[in-house]
């Protein structure tokens, strides 16, 4: 272990024994007061309960399915998810691209990320990619994904939906965990070590805190895959009354990366570990922060007003090898003749107040009342440097800047009818977005103004306790992001209509979803080289059908087997390809899971599939030498956990996870990502992980 991990390990210990030692001499709090009976978000607490009666096609991951599934990251945790497709770039997390229901994975730039419902975007309207994911796994006590009916609160860019990535809470009584996992990937030369740390509970009656700590150091399963990993973070709740309450969140995050890059094809079939990118890096930070203050108001039959602030300072840069002379510049198979650079810049805050009003009884007509507002200030500072091998000076071909003010306000109505059985929610969300761009090495400037009136419609009802059916449809909005708005003229922003209909059963520990949707998405930007410009003129779209289920019979309580599919139908509505599969879709998708416990081990077999697909909007069959197009073979994946508690009393627990990733080795591929496009993206080979965890 180097020494400066085992430094932060002794001092952090030491940290957790001294302040979980001073909780117990204190006078144990008593339980958190239960004053949420309104709450002011339509997706509640991001609670797996929370699913049963909502009006639209949702997930939720709690922390021990995301466990006996195997899951390494984030990402691969969303596998799992009818209508989820990732591109594994790193094996480790790091840089996700996650694509919902056909949209473009790229950096995941077309889902609204939240952080316990705030923002998680690196600019929510000008650089929606996530360039910087400043989340970890071992951080996250649930993941709640949300398809559909939420896009008039969360805006914009929400077409594929709404991730939101609930970190662990604060205990009621003082506790503290220490977790180390160890990952040996096949052909990887260091194992991946990741260990993680926390302490929290309330050190009064009114006033908890926590302090968690994530590092993760180690090669991925490929040559040059470098890793480290640091995510601190810090948080409190503070019971000013019995009405009121304000909560801080505090996070330092950083990662530093090697990027193996994509291998040619005759590359891949010698050694799918090797690289042919030796110039490939990438580091990203960032600093995040966020307070909410609520107050129960004596209003009607019960309000919640809530006010939101937050921020972040971040910084993000790739560094990459870069031929000028070759038809494509990053071939793998040519040497590089210049180094390029992406460093970008961003401060973000925001404001957000809202509130929440219940009126009305069951047994009447019930109302619950959604009113809020947002302004958000982005500013973006994005270069291009590029500076030959051979000796030269550095030149600088982009020099931007863009300036954000962004205002949106939005309104939702739960109407329930016939003791609640029936809820009707229309909403409005109206988003005002006015951009400054500065084009610094041109000295030229642009403004770019935005107005467009979002409505969204859900309606629910329950055809017994157990059985609800849904349908809802919303209109989205995609900001133009700061690539495009240069050129001619303002640029409108990308705009999709949603559509589903579903109906869900949920029994105890069985449940069973099937929904159809639909999205709509025209006005996609596509640059025009004859004009130099973006124009608003790609249309897409996105149908099919979803199902999911939970098993669990009551003769055999240790039993649990899901099983989820997707049929995607994305197709391009416009050009000379119209008709065509979208790029990289995969038209079925298949996940299951099975857990037993045998003879006190927790045992889990899961898996994923996906289908063919191509790797261009033409859909070209044949791969050429270089490997930038061509059918991407489809891939299944078989993964197995075994848990063992090995030790437990009133206050303490100590755990053993050992699971393998790819159980059949199996060799897939992704094309080429981001930085590198061209070639073949090997996914993660067979891998053993270690997991040791201890509370106390």
């Amino acid at each position: 272990m180097p020494l400066r991990l085992m430094r932060y390990s002794t001092l952090t210990t030491a940290l957790l024994l001294s302040l979980s030692a001073h909780a117990k001499n204190q006078t144990k709090p008593p339980q958190k007061l239960d004053k949420y009976v309104v709450t002011a978000s339509v997706i509640d607490r991001s609670r797996v309960s929370d699913v049963k009666d909502y009006a639209g096609s949702r997930t939720v991951l709690n922390r021990t399915q995301i466990q006996d599934t195997a899951s390494q990251s984030i990402d691969t945790a969303l596998q799992s998810v009818p209508g989820i497709k990732i591109q594994d770039e790193t094996g480790t997390g790091v840089l996700p691209n996650i694509s919902v229901r056909g949209l473009k994975a790229s950096r995941s730039g077309y889902a609204q990320f939240l952080m316990d419902g705030v923002p998680l975007t690196l600019a929510p309207y000008g650089h929606t990619g996530q360039s910087v994911f400043p989340a970890t796994l071992s951080n996250i006590d649930r993941i709640d994904i949300v398809r559909g009916g939420a896009a008039v609160q969360y805006g914009p860019n929400n077409v594929g939906g709404v991730i939101n990535l609930i970190t662990k809470p604060i205990p009621n009584d003082w506790q503290s965990e220490i977790n180390t996992r160890l990952t040996v990937f096949k052909g990887g030369d260091t194992p991946l070590k990741n260990i993680y740390l926390r302490t929290g509970g309330w050190l009064t009656d009114t006033f908890g805190i926590q302090l968690e700590g994530n590092v993760v150091k180690g090669d991925s399963f490929r040559k040059h895959s470098d890793t480290a990993v640091n995510n601190y973070q810090i948080k409190t709740d503070w019971l000013i009354s019995d009405t009121q309450e304000l909560q801080t969140f505090l996070q330092h995050y950083r990662a530093d990366t090697e990027m193996p890059g994509a291998l040619s094809p005759s590359a891949y079939q010698q050694d799918r570990h090797q690289s042919q990118r030796p110039y490939d890096h990438y580091r990203g930070r960032s600093t995040r922060w966020h307070a909410k203050y609520t107050h129960d108001l004596q209003l009607a039959n019960g309000a919640k007003f809530e006010l939101l602030t937050f921020g972040h300072r971040s910084d993000r840069n790739f560094k990459w090898g870069y031929n000028q002379t070759s038809q494509f510049w990053s071939d793998p198979r040519v040497a590089a003749t210049d180094i390029r650079t992406s460093p970008r810049e961003f401060t973000v805050y925001g404001v957000e107040p809202k509130i929440a009003i219940h009126m009305g009884s069951k047994q009447s007509v019930s109302q619950k009342l959604i009113i809020g507002t947002r302004y958000v200030h982005e500013e973006i500072g994005y270069q291009l440097t590029q500076t030959p091998l051979n000796g030269g000076e550095t030149t600088i071909p982009r020099n931007w800047h863009l300036r954000t003010r962004a205002y949106a306000t939005y309104l939702s109505n739960q109407i329930g009818l016939m003791n609640d059985r029936l809820k009707i929610t229309p909403g409005l969300r109206f988003e005002s977005v006015h951009m400054h761009f500065d084009d610094i090495g041109k000295s030229q400037s642009q403004n770019n103004t935005i107005n467009e009136l979002l409505p969204g419609l859900t309606v629910s009802y329950n055809l017994t306790d157990d059985w609800v059916t849904y349908t809802d449809a919303q209109k989205s909005l995609r900001a133009p992001q700061i690539s495009s708005i240069r050129g001619k003229g303002n640029k409108g922003g990308e705009l999709s209509w949603n559509y589903e209909v579903g109906t869900r059963y949920t029994h105890e520990r069985n449940s069973f979803n099937v929904s159809l949707y639909r999205i709509n998405f025209k006005d996609q930007l596509q640059w025009e080289s004859a004009s130099q410009t973006f124009k608003n003129i790609g249309s897409t779209r996105h149908q099919g059908v979803e199902m999911s289920g939970r098993y669990s019979p009551e003769r055999l309580q240790k039993l649990s087997v899901g099983l989820s599919y997707n049929y995607l139908d994305a197709t391009l509505r416009e050009g000379v390809n119209k008709g065509h599969q979208l790029a990289d879709s995969s038209r079925h998708q298949l996940s299951w899971d099975a857990s037993y416990n045998i003879v006190g081990y927790d045992t889990t077999v899961s898996g994923y599939y996906f289908s063919h697909a191509y790797s261009d909007d033409a859909n070209t069959k044949q791969e050429d030498a270089a490997g930038s197009k061509g059918r991407v073979p489809s891939y299944t994946v078989w993964n197995l956990n075994i848990g063992k508690e090995l030790y437990h009393d009133k206050t303490s627990a100590l755990k053993l996870n050992v699971s393998v990733n790819n159980l059949f080795d199996r060799d897939y591929y992704f094309r080429g990502i981001d930085t590198s496009p061209v070639g073949r993206y090997p996914a993660p080979g067979r891998s053993y992980t270690f997991d040791l965890n201890y509370t106390f």
